[in-house]
């Protein structure tokens, strides 16, 4: 008779077999942390770019539909107050970290809010002048910066109202 051969592992193959699993695993894991980082910073990053677009998009549109050159009632660097083409009065300003659209919030997160206002001549005015005179307001700068945990985004456009004569 010959030698009965035995098919097995030894305790010493899987314990090899499992360190060097564990050290490819742990390697790995370095990679995979990477992404999530990654994917947790991107999903922060959005809770703050989607207002903040979505806010600028609704007042640009809104304020290039101002219905005459007396029909912008207040402006300043913090608010302004128009009456648009459909004779809706239309109101933007920041309360505490919210834009607010007359009394709905428009976009939170809000940590600045700036409205900058300019002339024919492209010179920045300070005090526009308001209804019942003709403003003289042609272009107007609209910057909001907004936050999330430690995130931070600003956002800038400019509008020209269609009916100001600009």
């Amino acid at each position: 008779m010959g030698l009965k051969k035995k098919i097995g592992l030894t305790l010493i193959e899987l314990v090899m077999t499992i360190s060097i699993v564990g050290i490819l695993a742990g390697g790995s894991m370095i990679y995979i942390k990477q992404v999530i980082d990654l994917w947790n910073f991107i999903s922060f990053r959005s809770e703050i770019v989607s207002p903040g677009r979505m806010a600028l998009a609704r007042m640009s549109r809104e304020i290039r539909q101002v219905q005459n050159s007396t029909s912008v009632l207040y402006a300043n660097s913090t608010r302004v107050r128009f009456t648009d083409v459909n004779n809706a009065d239309i109101d933007y300003y920041l309360s505490n970290s919210s834009i607010m659209r007359n009394a709905d919030i428009l976009a939170g997160g809000v940590r600045g809010f700036r409205l900058s206002y300019y002339n024919r001549t492209n010179s920045e005015i300070s005090s526009p002048q308001v209804s019942p005179a003709n403003t003289d307001i042609k272009r107007i700068m609209i910057r909001v910066e907004m936050f999330s945990g430690d995130q931070n985004k600003t956002f800038q456009t400019q509008v020209w109202p269609r009916n100001l004569g600009g």
